[in-house]
């Protein structure tokens, strides 16, 4: 196939969702070979300026321009429809990136093409686009994936719905974010040190004059003074204040201790159609840290499907250890896709309290009425970490739980994490987030 040399470009475009505003004239270019990544806050439009991009939607203002027009775009979207269900996640992502990428399209648009790929679906997915001739525009919320792939990170801002653009990948990015930020507050407080010091010498002229210090020298008339000092007010630089974005602050405390043993699983086997896994013996203790690791259709999720009862057992037994409060992070969100509002889902609660647990997931007023299916991947997976909160888990399985998380709420949680004292079980293939969870044991797969 023959490729097209030419550009994409959003020129002043806007969007709006009935009365919110998401994108307020946006400019992008996408030149040949470009790899661009995008980042920002869940909501603040990242998703729509892909749609924008890929032409699934309309701008309400501005234009985007296909240089030449028959530039081919190719788009992956955030939630994929799955094809077979006998594949795990992680092969049906694999599956629609390949064959996204057998289409060779001059321009690829891909909405967190990370989430549910394991280590060496990563390392094929950075293969892939470090070899693909064509230019990229992606979203992600993976730190590592970001330096690896991308080499100029476009940011939108949820406050005036523009963009800021810098040069290099995610490191690069975030150390010129914060000198950018420290040289606008140091702006700021020389600007405003200066107004004051000028105010402070016109009450004191203004003073002087009143008790009538300096005798015998011309007097100024007061609105001398004021037109003196005004004039001296205006050739100071008027810099605004840096703006500070709401923080999400989560807290995942346990309720109540468990027993020693929490979860036991004695020559356990697991089936799951034609998949057999096992036999298993394993232990996991209170305050136990575990990662479970392995390619995609080893069995990840079948395994947390055992140790949650939710899957009985072909042989062996399952124990439970005594006072352990069981909470899952399902890699699906599925118990927050139905048309029941927040409020309905948390009816166990005090109205008051649920409203209050769920404003500090970043979740107000307006989300707690919406049906559940409506939120966004990213607010379900904040309203379902809320859940767990107040269910008092003090074992805590989470599957994947960065996916659809943008950075800022990846970063919360890993804080979040590392004061939690109750028993953590995690699958994830974000390799940061790995990191900073330092598992104590990992279970190979």
């Amino acid at each position: 196939m023959s490729r097209l040399v030419g550009s994409l470009v959003a020129a002043g475009v806007t969007k709006s969702y009935g009365a919110e505003v998401v994108l307020q004239d946006v400019s992008l270019v996408v030149p040949p070979r470009a790899r661009i990544g995008l980042v920002g806050p869940n909501g603040a439009g990242k998703s729509t300026l892909l749609r924008l991009l890929g032409g699934l939607e309309e701008p309400d203002e501005g234009r985007i321009r296909r240089t030449p027009p028959a530039l081919a775009v190719g788009y992956l979207a955030q939630e994929r429809d799955g094809g077979a269900r006998t594949r795990s996640g992680g092969q049906e992502a694999r599956a629609a990136l390949a064959e996204l990428l057998r289409g060779a399209p001059d321009v690829l648009l891909l909405d967190e093409p990370t989430n549910d790929l394991d280590f060496a679906g990563l390392a094929w997915l950075e293969r892939s686009l470090a070899s693909h001739p064509g230019s990229l525009v992606v979203v992600s919320h993976d730190r590592a994936f970001l330096d690896r792939t991308v080499a100029r990170v476009v940011e939108l801002d949820e406050w005036t719905r523009g963009t800021t653009e810098y040069s290099g990948g995610w490191s690069d990015y975030e150390a010129e974010r914060e000198r950018r930020r420290e040289r606008h507050y140091r702006r700021w407080e020389s600007s405003v040190a200066e107004r004051r010091r000028i105010e402070a010498q016109e009450r004191r002229m203004a003073d002087w004059e009143r008790r009538g210090y300096g005798q015998g020298r011309k007097k100024k008339k007061s609105k001398d003074v004021k037109r003196t000092y005004a004039a001296k007010l205006a050739r100071v630089e008027v810099v605004e204040k840096p703006y500070e974005p709401w923080e999400l602050q989560l807290s995942l405390g346990s309720a109540s201790r468990s027993g020693d043993v929490v979860l036991r699983l004695e020559h356990a086997v697991v089936e799951r159609r034609s998949f057999r896994l096992g036999p298993l013996d394993l232990e996991i203790g209170w305050g136990d840290r575990v990662a479970i690791a392995g390619p995609n259709g080893s069995g990840k999720t079948t395994l947390l499907d055992a140790l949650l009862g939710r899957r009985p057992l072909a042989a062996g037994t399952r124990v439970l250890g005594a006072g352990v409060v069981l909470g899952e992070l399902e890699q699906d969100r599925a118990a927050l896709t139905r048309l029941q509002t927040l409020l309905e889902i948390f009816r166990d609660f005090e109205e008051g309290t649920a409203r209050t647990l769920l404003a500090k997931f970043g979740l107000g007023a307006d989300d707690v009425l919406r049906p559940s299916a409506s939120l966004s991947p990213g607010e379900r997976t904040r309203a379902a970490l809320a859940l767990l909160t107040a269910r008092g888990v003090n074992c805590l399985v989470l599957d994947e739980p960065t996916n659809h998380l943008d950075v800022e709420a990846i970063e919360e949680l890993e804080r979040a994490l590392a004061g939690y004292d109750g028993t953590v079980i995690l699958v994830t293939h974000d390799r940061r987030f790995l990191e900073a969870f330092a598992p104590g044991r990992t279970i190979e797969l």
